[in-house]
């Protein structure tokens, strides 16, 4: 069976790579349980007290898989009951952030080429997250007429504040990780030869210290800054579930896919 994420443990660092690389790493049904799977089997070994997660092939992750909306686009369209339900693909995406935040370990995104959509909600919701300066980010929802999912509307205007937020989401514009880096968005951007080193020194100093008083530290940013990331997570289930089934958001996706522009409608 194919494997979208491999795991490695070197001494007390656990690592996790998003391995679907012709697909830029997105978010498919299989790489989301695997990945989730993959940190909560790392949550509760004990030797293992810091862990990296970085992508394959040049990129951290595309966010959304194009290809799994237009097989649904596709279906919606002639009256058809598609593979996948919606809903359960955002419920499978919000387990996976709350893991992330509820896993009493650091976790550390290793961010590079593409960080796009549910990508960015995934470094967000990790304690850091090292971007290379020359990373491509970019809040893609609306872009195929979407709402923001994996509690990215949140961790982003706790980030940024709720204007500039909101300027990245409406108008889905690109920004560099230096960009990202300097709003806050992400804890540092360092050039492309460092990212790697930058991380394993990150991750080293994390496990070789006191990882109690890290997960109190976790936990009080749960408590006082997260505090209503479920809720979040679980009104976004609703929405995405209603826009996918719009004129709109099928006309994005095929837009997209046959590289044209789309002509929305507000349908």
């Amino acid at each position: 069976m194919e494997k979208f994420v491999l795991c490695e443990k070197n001494d007390t660092v656990g690592t996790v790579t998003l391995h679907d690389p012709e697909k830029m790493n997105a978010f498919s049904q299989p790489l989301v349980a695997e990945l989730t799977e993959a940190l909560e089997t790392m949550w509760y070994d004990s030797a293992i007290r810091a862990v990296i997660i970085r992508g394959s092939g040049g990129n951290f992750s595309a966010g959304g898989d194009l290809k799994g909306m237009k097989a649904r686009v596709d279906c919606h369209r002639q009256g058809l009951e598609p593979p996948s339900d919606v809903g359960r693909n955002m419920r499978g995406l919000n387990r996976l952030v709350l893991t992330v935040r509820r896993t009493n370990k650091p976790v550390i995104a290793q961010l590079e080429g593409a960080v796009a959509g549910g990508g960015l909600g995934l470094a967000m919701a990790c304690d850091f997250s090292i971007a290379e300066e020359g990373c491509k980010f970019v809040f893609a929802f609306s872009n195929i007429a979407l709402a923001p999912d994996m509690g990215a509307t949140l961790l982003l205007s706790r980030r940024v504040g709720v204007p500039k937020a909101t300027e990245l989401m409406m108008t889905g514009c690109r920004f560099s990780g230096r960009q990202a880096a300097d709003w806050g968005i992400v804890t540092e951007a360092v050039p492309a030869q460092e990212l790697e080193p930058r991380v394993l020194s990150l991750a080293r100093k994390l496990s070789n210290g006191p990882t109690c008083s890290y997960a109190a530290v976790k936990e009080a940013i749960n408590r006082n800054a997260y505090g209503g990331l479920e809720a979040a997570l679980e009104a976004e289930v609703a929405v995405q579930s209603r826009l996918a089934r719009s004129e709109d958001h099928m006309e994005a996706v095929t837009a997209f896919l046959e590289k044209r522009a789309a002509s929305f409608q507000g349908k």
